[in-house]
């Protein structure tokens, strides 16, 4: 009898060690397919926050007269909706469009730095008068880059470059006549800081060519 019910138990303990086995091969087996799900679903969100900003980025590039601005806030305002672009109005008649693209709702996660992309555009009297591209990132201290291009003002067809309180903060200034290779480097925001883990510590890795430009600027 005793023998009997050992070998009993024996085999209801085999069964429930196998059900719980199962159980809980299939517990993990949901955990990964979940956290694998969760880091796609990051990885998806990050790309086409990278690839938004570029495209906004672009579109400051492309902006040449007054004819363009108008066409690139109306496709933005096809593509993303009417309260894509944040209007306000200034003294002395000012009318700003100012549109921005940030990394915030993966940010706060602590898997990537606090990111923004702003382009702003301001006209007078119907007429472009300057584009603005900014990049800030970081926690504190927030590092960024300002870049100006003006449209109706006297500035000599160079590039400005001012550096701010700190090391961390340089703006870039230059008329839309600057000629088309140095602008480019003006304008080539480097969008990965809006994806990497570690982020952008350094102006210079916002825009790679902002010391380029001024040194094209003392050789000119």
């Amino acid at each position: 009898m005793g023998r009997d019910w050992c070998l009993i138990s024996t085999s209801s303990y085999a069964v429930l060690g196998g059900r719980l086995g199962r159980s809980l091969w299939y517990v993990v087996c949901t955990l990964l397919v979940a956290v694998a799900l969760f880091e796609l679903g990051i990885a998806v969100y990050l790309a086409h926050i990278r690839a938004s900003a570029s495209a906004l980025i672009n579109s400051a590039r492309e902006i040449r007269t007054t004819s363009d601005a108008e066409r690139e806030i109306a496709a933005w305002k096809e593509r993303s909706g009417n309260d894509f672009w944040q209007e306000s109005d200034q003294p002395g008649g000012d009318h700003n469009y100012d549109a921005q693209i940030a990394n915030l709702a993966i940010a706060r996660l602590h898997l990537v730095q606090p990111t923004a992309v702003t382009v702003g555009i301001t006209m007078r009297s119907g007429r472009l008068r300057w584009v603005t591209v900014i990049e800030m990132t970081g926690w504190q201290p927030v590092t960024a880059v300002a870049i100006n291009e003006w449209f109706d003002s006297g500035m000599p067809s160079r590039t400005l470059l001012r550096e701010g309180h700190s090391a961390l903060a340089v703006t870039v200034e230059f008329p839309s006549a600057l000629p088309e290779d140095q602008r480019a480097k003006a304008l080539a925001v480097n969008t990965g800081c809006l994806v990497w883990h570690g982020g952008c510590k350094t102006v210079q890795d916002i825009l790679p060519g902002i010391w380029q430009l001024e040194a094209d600027r003392r050789a000119n």
